[in-house]
């Protein structure tokens, strides 16, 4: 039960250049209850030479693992949710597979004003590896608990 989800030209990130690449999403099927999402990224760039894909429980974490290849490479991706400033609560990732993500503030708390396309274009300069995004995280949820 294999549906395509989308299937895009995206920017990618090397060494101060910017470069045109095909990034592709699935809902591949179910392993039990659980969705199984992947994702493909085409692109010429890096040693690997073929499509770098990563499978996981939602979009979001199938993004951070396909980061995660692509990061030694010196590749980032310039998608929404590769952003530092930007990460998916519970809800989003349990109810929408983690296709869209929250835009955080340092300070307030997340509304749905802050929802965006997890894979929709994000802003170069904040493009960020996922333990930058993680840190980030991880000190705005400390601010906002104790405000």
């Amino acid at each position: 039960m294999q549906k395509l989800r989308f299937d895009r030209d995206v920017v990618v990130l090397q060494a101060g250049g910017q470069h045109q690449a095909r990034l592709r999403g699935w809902l591949d099927g179910y392993d039990g209850p659980q969705p199984i999402y992947r994702l493909e990224l085409q692109t010429r760039l890096g040693t690997y030479g073929g499509p770098y894909t990563a499978t996981g429980p939602d979009m979001f974490e199938t993004l951070v693992r396909l980061r995660r290849q692509l990061e030694p490479e010196g590749l980032m991706i310039a998608v929404q949710g590769s952003r530092r400033d930007a990460y998916p609560s519970g809800m989003a990732r349990d109810m929408g597979g983690g296709e869209r993500i929250y835009v955080l503030r340092p300070g307030q708390k997340a509304s749905a004003n802050d929802l965006v396309d997890t894979f929709a274009d994000g802003p170069i300069d904040q493009v960020a590896t996922v333990d930058e995004q993680h840190s980030f995280w991880e000190a705005w949820c400390t601010r906002v608990s104790e405000s």
